[in-house]
């Protein structure tokens, strides 16, 4: 029993020492410290189209011939960037795709909102 005891302290030593010597793999991360930039705000333009296939952009009713016309104007006009899309449930999805096109010939984001 004596040398039973023996052999565990030893074992108890020795895993004692190696976990000492393994290092944990974290990651350092250097925090910033105060930000000074201002944070910028995004410039949304807000379309909505419903389940009857009407559009509106910033709560204004658009017909379908006038669409590019129209959103081409609200890019430019107030240096937009963004088009916040609504969109009914029962909303078709040739008239949500007819803005994503316009969107993507013009160059600008758009986030979904399906409701």
């Amino acid at each position: 029993m004596s040398s039973m005891t023996d052999i565990v302290f030893l074992l108890l030593i020795f895993f004692m020492i190696t976990s000492t010597m393994v290092h944990p793999n974290a990651i350092k991360l250097l925090i910033p410290q105060k930000s000074t930039k201002k944070v910028v705000v995004e410039k949304f333009i807000n379309m909505r189209v419903t389940a009857s296939g009407r559009y509106l952009i910033n709560n204004k009713s658009v017909n379908q011939g006038n669409l590019m016309a129209q959103l081409t104007r609200a890019f430019a006009q107030a240096d937009k960037n963004i088009i916040k899309l609504r969109t009914d449930k029962k909303a078709s999805t040739g008239d949500v795709a007819r803005i994503l096109d316009i969107a993507e010939s013009n160059g600008v984001k758009v986030i979904l909102d399906i409701r």
